[in-house]
């Protein structure tokens, strides 16, 4: 009786930590699909990590705790995967998103244009401070294969950020942009040669501090991808946005003054080239805080997913894209 006594009062052998979850192995990249909505960072830590969406997004989540998200627009639709950390609860919340144009429906077909009285929008999770203005440089990188001269190519760049920050529409008679614009401003700082944080695969790496947009060879994205934006942000607050469109077997044209598409094509636009303003607007909205909004209703707005060839919608904004700013800046005094 005394032994077993004893032996009660000797304490028991602590348990074997537990071992990551299989779904969290070491290896290259984590798939988003495997991963809980919500991981536990103290079961599988993300941050450092690669993690690569379903349809072609990836994203490599900060060391720092902070958040990020990737935008990637195709031909054909497009894809958005956001890691948003919270240090404090130390999780990580997987969101994904992707859309895609119907197979059996042309690409030329086209509903009336309803954008200047469409109010339709959606609001990503992080902004810029409210009042501030945007620094950013332009990214030269592979103009050259861009088939753009590098004085248009740079034009259509800073035509299509300052469109988006300005709000350029063409709904307002009389006027080339809504009122009240947003109460956030953009300033642009001259050249880089500093990269967008985008790697080859189209993945948002780590941020350098620099708010890059321009062009590049991105030798291992997808065929149809158009460009990548990337956000990443701390507690709701935007701390940085790289841009990089794609040069790789795309051709860009833009016209000398952005309109409002009409019926494809766009009056001399030649053929199997994509409009450089519009995509640069698009991709800024995104920097911005605004996203895709999906439906064959919403196609006249700049924030709709489909981009076609000779398409020049999203160089102006609809009445939703205007209405989505206002919703997160405010309005400008």
């Amino acid at each position: 009786m005394a032994a077993l006594a004893a032996a009660l009062l000797v304490p028991a052998a602590a348990a074997p930590a537990a071992g990551p979850p299989g779904w969290c192995a070491p290896g290259p990249g984590l798939r988003a699909g495997a991963l809980p909505r919500v991981v536990d960072l103290r079961s599988c830590d993300l941050r450092g990590r690669l993690v690569k969406g379903a349809n072609g997004a990836a994203v490599r989540v900060p060391r720092d705790g902070g958040s990020v998200a990737a935008h990637l627009l195709r031909r054909d639709g497009a894809t958005e995967l956001e890691i948003r950390v919270d240090p404090a609860a130390r999780t990580a919340t997987i969101t994904e998103g992707a859309s895609r144009l119907p197979a059996d429906r042309p690409r030329h077909v086209r509903t009336t244009a309803g954008g200047c009285t469409d109010d339709g929008r959606r609001l990503g999770t992080s902004r810029w401070r409210r009042g501030s203005t945007v620094s950013w440089h332009y990214y030269r990188g592979t103009v050259r294969d861009s088939g753009l001269s590098a004085r248009r190519a740079a034009r259509a760049v800073r035509r299509g950020v300052a469109g988006a920050f300005g709000v350029r529409t063409d709904c307002v008679k009389g006027a080339r942009s809504f009122h009240p614009k947003p109460d956030i401003r953009q300033r642009y700082a001259g050249t880089t040669a500093k990269r967008p944080n985008v790697d080859p695969a189209g993945a948002c790496e780590a941020r350098d501090g620099v708010n890059a947009f321009g062009w590049d060879a991105l030798a291992r994205l997808e065929a149809d991808a158009l460009a990548v934006t990337c956000l990443w942000h701390r507690a709701g607050g935007t701390l940085e946005s790289d841009m990089a469109v794609q040069t790789r077997g795309k051709r860009w044209w833009t016209p000398r003054v952005p309109r409002r598409g009409g019926p494809q094509p766009v009056p001399g636009c030649p053929s199997g080239r994509y409009e450089a303003v519009a995509v640069v607007t698009h991709e800024t909205l995104h920097a911005l805080g605004l996203r895709h909004i999906e439906g064959k209703r919403h196609e006249w707005l700049s924030m709709s997913p489909f981009v076609h060839l000779c398409d020049d919608r999203a160089a102006t904004l609809g009445k939703g894209d205007h209405r989505g700013l206002i919703e997160l800046y405010g309005a400008r005094r």
